[in-house]
C-alpha cells in the first residue's frame, strides 16, 4: 500500500469513528409552540417484541409523557448508565408526575436480548414494568427510530455495539420535547420536561 493510500485509508476510518460519536449536551425543553411543530415519532411503523414477548408498538405508552432511549442489554459500561440516569430523572419528579410517567428502552441487539433476557435484566435493575417497557427489534425496524432520536449504532466485530447514548422525552402524543447526549450532564432540562408534559 502507498503512503497516500494510507493516509486516505486512515481519515477515512477516522470519518467512520467519528459518526458514532455523539456531542455532549443537554438541551431544555422548548416552547411550546416550538415542541408542537415537531413531528411525534408515533407514525413510525417500527415492530417491537417485548420483555414478555408481547409484539408492542412504539406508541403504547400514548397518552403519557415518555423517556425513550436506544441499548442493548450486554452493554458494560453506557447502557447501565442510561437506566440509572432515566432513574436519577425519576427521583427528581413530584410523585403525581413520577406517577404519569412511562418509560421506553429499545433494543438494538434482538439475537440477545429475547424477552427472557430483557425481563431478566429488568429484574436485576427491579424496573417497574408497570411503567417500563423493555423491548428490542431487528436492524430494518429500529433504524428509523435511532435515525428520528439522533442515534447511531454499530456492531463491533467481538459482537458488541458502538452506539451514541441519547435520551429523549416524548409528549402525550409522542412529540420530543427535550434531549440528553450527555449522560453525565444534569437532568433538569429533562426532569423539567417530564414536569410539563404531566400537567
Amino acid at each position: 500500500m502507498t503512503r497516500t493510500w494510507a493516509v486516505i485509508l486512515a481519515g477515512l476510518l477516522a470519518l467512520d469513528a467519528a459518526s458514532v460519536q455523539a456531542p455532549s449536551s443537554c438541551s431544555v425543553s422548548p416552547p411550546p409552540a416550538v415542541a408542537d411543530a415537531r413531528p411525534s415519532i408515533y407514525p413510525l411503523s417500527v415492530r417491537l417484541r417485548d420483555q414478555d414477548g408481547s409484539a408492542a408498538g412504539l406508541d403504547v405508552f400514548r397518552g403519557h409523557p415518555v423517556v425513550v432511549s436506544m441499548f442493548y442489554g450486554s452493554c458494560p459500561a453506557a447502557c447501565p448508565l442510561i437506566i440509572s440516569r432515566i432513574r436519577d430523572v425519576e427521583a427528581a419528579l413530584p410523585a403525581e408526575a413520577r406517577a404519569e410517567l412511562r418509560v421506553l428502552l429499545v433494543s438494538f441487539d434482538p439475537e440477545h436480548d429475547t424477552p427472557a433476557a430483557l425481563r431478566a435484566l429488568a429484574g436485576r435493575r427491579q424496573l417497574d414494568l408497570g411503567r417500563w417497557k423493555l423491548a428490542a427489534g431487528a436492524d430494518d425496524e429500529v433504524r428509523p427510530l435511532a435515525a428520528a432520536l439522533g442515534i447511531t449504532y454499530h456492531q463491533l466485530p467481538e459482537g458488541g455495539f458502538s452506539h451514541s447514548s441519547v435520551l429523549t422525552v416524548l409528549d402525550r402524543d409522542g412529540r420530543p420535547i427535550a434531549r440528553s447526549d450527555d449522560l453525565g450532564a444534569d437532568v433538569g432540562p429533562l426532569v423539567r420536561a417530564v414536569k410539563e408534559a404531566s400537567r
